[in-house]
């Protein structure tokens, strides 16, 4: 069975290049992201969304809630909810902000800490499987060319 061309491809052919590269990273992601959701799920028992809050609530101290958001790609409400479902599991802990009483702090509970160091390790070896065909030097070329692209203000 033939695989079907990837859309980057033709835009590569066909329109600027500029489209194409980012398609391109789009389409990397995406491959990513299934990767990290099916084993996140079968191996730890967490979204990526989770795995993504986990992983950004390491600091040995308590984190805001609304630095939390910052870190993360969704909503507020999403987060909160997210927290709640995560708390209810024994995985992180939420009290309010002694200092700033609208705040709420976060942080991990030794649960949470155990399963985010077992799902960073399956993120690291998935991560570096699919780089495993470049040299640290090539690795540090994607690195500086990509932070070259602008935020769309």
């Amino acid at each position: 069975m033939d695989k079907t061309t990837p859309v980057s491809s033709m835009i590569r052919q066909n329109g600027p290049i500029k489209i194409a590269a980012w398609r391109l990273m789009m389409e990397k992601y995406q491959d990513f992201y299934t990767r990290f959701e099916h084993e996140f799920r079968t191996r730890h028992g967490l979204t990526v969304n989770e795995f993504d809050v986990l992983i950004n609530a390491r600091p040995a101290a308590q984190v805001r809630q609304r630095d939390l958001l910052r870190s993360l790609v969704i909503s507020r409400s999403a987060l909160s909810r997210l927290l709640g479902k995560l708390e209810d599991r024994g995985l992180v802990t939420q009290e309010p902000d002694r200092e700033d009483q609208r705040g709420v702090l976060v942080a991990l509970t030794a649960e949470g800490q155990r399963l985010c160091d077992e799902a960073a390790a399956t993120n690291a070896e998935i991560i570096l499987a699919g780089f495993a065909g470049l040299t640290d030097a090539e690795a540090d070329e994607i690195f500086e060319l990509v932070s070259k692209v602008r935020p769309v203000e």
